[in-house]
């Protein structure tokens, strides 16, 4: 791990402008760039700050920087070589080349994009299907089709308009040895949400409008001003889905069980739905809920976007729009329209959030533990499952091949986000660990391994360098788990400690130090 050479930082850069021009759409006459929306962003909340008398955090070095963009776009911390380039790399555009990079490019060996792809795809399905429910482990099926969105930066109107009108029909299969043909397309979503026309409603609801009318399913919603006719009417346009099966009606109505009443298909606040000849009640249910002038379908998009990179939302909450203030959405909203005259192009979006100064700020400190930080600043976020296990796999110098018994594919892996997902929340700014977590990570196989001197790739890569003085070790250890070099202080600490021992003892201490890096706070949490 240590002796590889990544490919060279300054190799790629020269390429960047050509990947990005390559893979990004044309841009409309109204469309910024995304240097501009950097620009944007920043000056709105220069404005914001200085009303409300805010002063803005520094920005963070180039190490947290580093693991912040690697973890938010690739769902994993960069490798020993990755920090190594990326830090030695002297030129002031470094941060903004490292987001080109790492939404763009797609040329082996690192394949950025690809990988970038598959965690957004991560990302996406636990907002659809949080992880802590009993349906997630059906809803990961969802991510392929979702990575391949991602990858072809398909317009998200249209992955949501694919979304919403999936069927079973058109759903690909795959063959599972244990449980058969399994289906792996849109439709899924419908399926691993409880496979009601009920269901469906509530949730189509919340992932695209960013609105929970759940509550209004069997009577009047006791915070918000949807109706229970509202809840039913929605469900109307879903009134196909039953038994497994995604599909459509041609009259779409639908009777509550043990109810006398029957709803026609209603858009959310309408008086009705005009469903025109050749379409099906879920497309012109797509039309209305992806139209340019629908406020709360751009707006949630953004919103979703905005909590994964920053850690929350422009909003109090991102599933409550409905309920925000005009004032609270005045920065959303505006960041929206910018979002639809590009196109509905979320690789635009990401980019333009990524660049800006605001990104790159400290986190936020409170005085108040359960305090939320001022609009616009960060705080310290949770890694989901997935990025505590990419990161464990990055660190440890796993094997990723299925032939090598790898953990991807032994079961380690899912035994290791199984048992996060128990205490994971919702948002990333949330952390609910606890005493079986804290084992797993401290006691469980991929950690014990990784401290044994003769099953850890990282630590026998380090300890047998014959380049490596004790502070280069030393220093190798902390660029692989927390991508950044020691501080004087660490550095006194540990090297004192380490020079007291002799022999087997002295590489058990480098062993030692590995194993707090793994357990510590700076590992699973992100600044």
């Amino acid at each position: 791990m240590v002796v590889k050479l990544a490919f060279p930082f300054l190799a790629v850069v020269l390429l960047q402008a050509a990947i990005a021009a390559a893979d990004e759409p044309a841009a409309t006459s109204e469309r910024m760039s995304t240097e501009n929306l950097a620009i944007w962003i920043d000056e709105r909340f220069a404005e914001a700050w200085q009303e409300s008398n805010i002063v803005p955090p520094a920005e963070v070095d180039d190490a947290t920087f580093l693991k912040r963009s690697y973890l938010d776009l690739r769902g994993s911390i960069p490798s020993v070589s990755e920090a190594r380039d990326f830090l030695d790399y002297g030129s002031g555009h470094r941060r903004a080349l490292l987001i080109d990079r790492l939404l763009n490019e797609r040329r082996r060996p690192d394949k950025h994009a690809d990988r970038t792809a598959a965690h957004w795809a991560t990302v996406w399905r636990r907002m659809m299907v949080p992880g802590n429910t009993p349906e997630a482990q059906m809803a990961v099926r969802l991510e392929p089709w979702l990575a391949e969105q991602f990858v072809a930066n398909v317009r998200y109107d249209e992955v949501a308009r694919k979304l919403i009108t999936a069927t079973s029909d058109g759903q690909a299969m795959v063959v599972n040895p244990r449980l058969g043909p399994q289906g792996t397309g849109p439709a899924l979503f419908y399926q691993a949400v409880g496979g009601k026309p009920e269901t469906a409603a509530s949730s189509v609801s919340r992932v695209f409008l960013g609105v929970r009318i759940g509550c209004a399913e069997c009577h009047d919603h006791p915070f918000a001003s949807w109706k229970q006719k509202d809840f039913w009417g929605m469900a109307a346009f879903f009134s196909g889905i039953k038994d497994g099966s995604v599909g459509d009606l041609q009259v779409a109505r639908i009777r509550p069980e043990n109810s006398p009443t029957e709803y026609t298909a209603a858009f959310l606040g309408d008086a009705g739905a005009v469903i025109s000849k050749g379409k099906t009640p879920r497309q012109a249910l797509a039309d209305w809920m992806v139209a340019e002038n629908n406020s709360l379908f751009a707006a949630t998009a953004v919103n979703r976007v905005w909590q994964h990179l920053i850690g929350h939302g422009l909003t109090e909450s991102v599933d409550d729009l409905d309920k925000a203030s005009p004032a609270e959405r005045q920065i959303l909203d505006q960041l929206a329209k910018l979002f639809v005259e590009s196109g509905f192009d979320m690789r635009w979006l990401i980019t333009g959030v990524c660049k800006s100064k605001l990104y790159q700020r400290e986190c936020a400190a409170m005085v108040q533990a359960d305090a939320e930080p001022p609009p616009g600043q960060r705080p310290i976020k949770t890694l989901s499952p997935e990025q505590i296990f990419n990161s464990l796999e990055q660190a440890l110098s796993l094997p990723i091949a299925r032939a090598d018994d790898s953990a991807r594919f032994n079961g380690l892996r899912t035994q290791l986000i199984a048992r996060l997902n128990e205490a994971a929340s919702n948002k990333p700014d949330e952390f609910r660990a606890g005493i079986p977590q804290a084992l797993l990570m401290m006691n469980g196989r991929l950690t014990v391994e990784a401290t044994d001197l003769n099953q850890s790739r990282t630590l026998r890569g380090v300890l047998d360098s014959p380049f490596l003085d004790t502070d280069g070790k030393l220093t190798a250890l902390y660029l692989a788990t927390f991508s950044r070099p020691p501080r004087d202080d660490e550095k006194q600490f540990l090297l004192e400690h380490i020079r007291q021992q002799a022999g087997e003892q002295q590489q058990q201490a480098y062993a030692e130090i590995f194993w707090g890096l793994l357990n510590s706070p700076e590992f699973v949490l992100q600044k």
